[in-house]
């Protein structure tokens, strides 16, 4: 049995420039951020916003942190550690959904083997996090499903990116299943098991949500939204 630690929440910070000057959005929450990151896309020319995950920490045989979000989190992160009376060298592995740099960049300062579906290192969005990953020992998820660890396993849902992975993790309190960017930015698409998009990845999205309700989790633990219940 596993615990499953919430050491960096999600969050959301948008802005807009508008004559030389920058306007953030008060909200940091997400999803209600992403929501006013919409609007002003709407409302203005120039937009943009930063995103950090939620970031996660496995303990039981193994102590695994899942995500570790964007290279300016590393130092919270370690010191979320520290609250929890550990450091870097306690962790075994670093897990991640996916390969893309609001999830992975905060290896940059974290010197330990990385968990990946080999299929993120055919994925669009590997370039811009190769050259930290490809200095890391990798261990190469491959196939569409195995384990990670003795009560952690994992199912490849492509969708996000070509090698996205949801670990379910076996706690005292249920099954707990990290989906990553599988479900997100928005959790009603998922509820509806209606994709906003019209792209070629709609069906492998809609077939990797029906992976997650097959899977039965009791909570549900996605990239950016709150933890939910199933």
């Amino acid at each position: 049995m596993y615990r499953v630690d919430l050491l960096l929440p999600t969050a959301r910070f948008a802005f807009a420039v508008e004559g030389g000057r920058i306007e953030v959005v008060p909200e940091h929450r997400s999803p209600e951020a992403f929501r006013l990151y919409s609007q002003l896309k709407r409302d203005h020319d120039v937009v943009g916003m930063t995103t950090f995950p939620n970031s996660l920490l496995l303990r039981g045989s193994r102590t695994i942190l899942v995500d570790p979000g964007l290279d300016l989190q590393n130092a919270p992160l370690v010191q979320a550690l520290a609250l929890l009376g550990l450091g870097v060298a306690d962790i075994d592995l670093i897990a991640l959904t996916h390969a893309h740099g609001d999830h992975a960049g905060a290896c940059a300062g974290l010197p330990l083997p990385v968990a990946v579906h080999e299929r993120e290192l055919d994925d669009p969005g590997w370039p811009s996090v190769s050259g930290l990953l490809d200095r890391r020992s990798l261990l190469r998820l491959t196939g569409e499903r195995g384990e990670l660890a003795p009560g952690i396993s994992w199912v490849l849902t492509p969708g996000h990116s070509l090698g996205s992975v949801c670990y379910l993790v076996e706690t005292g309190d249920g099954p707990v299943l990290l989906v990553g960017d599988t479900i997100g930015p928005l959790r009603e698409p998922f509820d509806a098991m209606t994709p906003t998009d019209d792209s070629s990845s709609d069906d492998h999205l809609l077939a990797a949500w029906q992976t997650i309700r097959d899977l039965r989790p009791r909570r549900v633990i996605a990239g950016h939204l709150p933890p939910f219940d199933l």
